[in-house]
């Protein structure tokens, strides 16, 4: 009877085992929710759908329309973030209002950019004595928005692209450990096609690098460095307030000199201060959207977004 005790008794913990091996292969295998990946903007859900592509898609946090410069957390949105396992925002020199929420949250938590030190006290010292007589009052807004050398629309970069979607895979393998050869493999995918891309917009806009043009929003340094541009100004460093009208008679004095040959505007404020400022002036108009409003995050979506950016720069350089 000892011995049948001591086999049933192997049985059982066998049985345990089993069950157990079962359960966690389970786990392993489980699909992955549409809501386990949470994403601040689009731009960024471009770059992450790509490496997700055969797992699952990243949720937006932020509509189409809202500016992740001043926003409001809605119930629903934290409800996001709670059962979020990775949220991916820009940092919060960018996404202001994340930055407490985020330390409530259980999940991986990316921030693609990190905010600068003391360091540059010294610069921003000086430059808040700038345009201090402004006629409109809007200097101390401006300079709330000064982020001191962060870059804070990095996805215009597609050198910083590339750099975000390696990070962005090593926290997704961290979360989906099963798919971590699938990510691997969509990460190869897209560093090609970047590459291919990011050639052509090189050999597209060669031509036009040295014409002079303005842009609204001061959001594409990141874009203009890697390819070389000739952006003369911008109209604004915060894209919620009117320029003030000092700025503003500086840059018609601009394009007045010819200085310029385009102005490059965006949909998601109004066009009346550009109309306004160039009425009368030979010069070419585009509007570029840095926030990539109603772009569906597929795995050729980043890329594409690029070029079709490009292309309407290239368009309004041209003779």
């Amino acid at each position: 009877m000892g011995w049948i005790s001591r086999m049933a008794r192997g049985s059982a913990l066998l049985a345990l085992f089993l069950v157990a091996t079962a359960s966690a292969q389970a786990e392993a295998q489980e699909p992955a929710s549409d809501g386990d990946v949470v994403v601040s903007i689009r731009p960024l859900a471009l770059i992450t759908a790509a490496l997700m592509e055969g797992i699952g898609e990243p949720r937006i946090l932020l509509a189409d329309g809202a500016s992740p410069h001043h926003y409001a957390l809605k119930p629903s949105d934290m409800r996001s973030l709670t059962d979020a396992r990775l949220v991916v925002w820009v940092g919060p020199d960018l996404e202001r209002f994340l930055d407490k929420p985020l330390s409530r949250t259980q999940a991986h938590t990316l921030a693609l950019t990190q905010s600068h030190d003391a360091t540059d006290k010294a610069d921003h010292h000086e430059h808040e004595h700038e345009d201090t007589h402004d006629d409109h009052g809007d200097t101390h807004d401006e300079h709330e928005h000064d982020h001191h050398g962060v870059d804070v629309h990095p996805w215009l970069d597609p050198g910083k692209a590339l750099e975000m979607s390696h990070e962005i895979a090593a926290e997704l393998e961290k979360i989906y450990p099963q798919h971590a050869d699938l990510i691997a493999s969509n990460l190869r995918a897209f560093e090609s096609s970047l590459a291919a891309v990011d050639e052509r917009i090189d050999e597209m806009l060669k031509p036009v690098s040295t014409r002079g043009f303005y842009v609204f929003h001061d959001a594409y340094s990141g874009f203009v460095g890697h390819y070389g541009l000739n952006q003369l100004g911008y109209f604004t460093l915060n894209p919620s307030q009117k320029p003030g009208a000092r700025h503003l008679a500086e840059i018609r004095e601009q394009l007045e000199a010819q200085h310029a040959v385009c102005v490059l505007s965006e949909p998601q404020f109004s066009s009346a201060v550009v109309d306004a400022i160039t009425s009368g002036l030979p010069l070419n108009h585009a509007e570029l959207d840095p926030l990539a409003m109603g772009v569906s995050p597929t795995a050729d979506a980043y890329p594409l977004y690029l070029l079709e950016l490009a292309q309407r720069i290239e368009s309004c350089l041209a003779e």
